[in-house]
């Protein structure tokens, strides 16, 4: 199975899944994007996410977000978030101090530039871009990890995808499963079975994950359960900050859980081979059941049907042998209710 490193953490099969806050533009100011930093440190997460963007290059003037996201102007909204060349280095700086890995995603060629001089070891791209195939090939010619969102993508279009990244030699590929609502309010369109038809089409050869835009805290488990071994939450300290994606996003104590509640499921999943479990082990013994005498039999008697019965502990023969055991002669004396052993029949 396919494993890809992002910093010094190994991502795939058998690896802790690989949590990501998404920390976005989910603040106003400097010092509320360090706190950020603090908290998801706190959390326990594997990594803090931010977007680099320039309005000129993301949206036309003119064109406003769907009623349902609010109507209001998407060139407007992303002037008012851009992150300054000063606050990329000073967050990516705190990020390295306090030793968690750090990334962002970018939205145009001008923006991967500044990241890659704060040297960042990935890209996450958003859905926007999943079929926007110059701006993923130029991405994925600098040769380091890639986390493709292919929210409000078909199969065809994530496979598009896939291949332009894979035609420059780079296949250090993570798709993240999603869907492009903020939040998602018919929780029968979260889809989590597509995590495992993406596993499937990729033959286990792309590293599968999943991008959560609920407010559950449920859905990051049965994410994971499905094999997601990357999982994204939008992240903020405060869901009052009057920032876009507050509201929906996940604060300290609900990531915190979420984080707890991943690692217990990655736990309980096990390695999937139907063995004995250790503490099984001994509770066999006193639990399952064998043949015991359900009278006192002598030496020399018939063992009968009526003179054995089936019941704890297992320390006699086991029950499927009974027939072996009826019409035998008895060893030894045996008394009510002890152990029936090949040893005294």
């Amino acid at each position: 199975m396919k494993k890809i490193c992002i910093s010094s953490k190994k991502i795939g099969e058998g690896e802790p899944a690989f949590i990501i806050t998404e920390i976005g533009y989910n603040f106003n100011t400097l010092d509320e994007a360090l706190r950020s930093i603090d908290a998801a440190v706190d959390c326990g997460v594997d990594a803090v996410k931010f977007q680099t963007f320039r309005a000129e290059t993301v949206a036309a003037k003119g064109v406003d977000f769907p009623e349902e996201a609010g109507g209001t102007s998407q060139y407007e909204e992303f002037k008012q978030y851009e992150l300054s060349d000063e606050w990329h280095q000073e967050i990516f700086k705190y990020a390295g101090e306090k030793g968690i890995i750090a990334f962002s995603t970018p939205a145009h060629q001008s923006d991967v530039e500044i990241l890659e001089k704060l040297g960042v070891p990935a890209y996450k791209t958003g859905a926007d871009d999943c079929t926007n195939l110059p701006f993923l090939e130029f991405i994925a010619r600098i040769g380091k990890p890639m986390i493709l969102s292919t929210g409000m993508a078909n199969l065809a279009e994530v496979v598009e995808a896939v291949e332009t990244v894979r035609g420059t030699g780079n296949d250090q590929i993570v798709l993240l499963h999603t869907v492009s609502n903020y939040p998602i309010k018919d929780i029968s369109e979260v889809n989590l079975k597509a995590i495992q038809t993406l596993r499937q089409a990729f033959n286990n050869e792309v590293l599968i994950g999943y991008s959560d835009h609920t407010t559950s805290l449920t859905i990051p488990v049965a994410s994971v359960a499905l094999g997601a071994c990357v999982y994204e939450r939008h992240f903020t300290i405060d869901k009052n900050l009057k920032a876009p994606d507050a509201f929906l996003s996940a604060d300290p104590a609900e990531m915190n859980g979420i984080v707890k509640s991943i690692r217990e499921i990655e736990k309980a999943l096990g390695t999937g081979r139907k063995t004995p479990a250790n503490s099984e082990k001994n509770m066999r013994l006193y639990t399952r059941k064998s043949i015991i005498a359900k009278t006192a039999i002598n030496k020399d008697m018939e063992i009968t049907e009526d003179k054995v019965i089936i019941k704890r502990p297992a320390s006699g023969i086991e029950p499927k042998h009974l027939n072996l055991v009826i019409g035998r002669k008895a060893r030894v004396d045996i008394k009510e209710d002890e152990a029936i052993t090949w040893d005294k029949v």
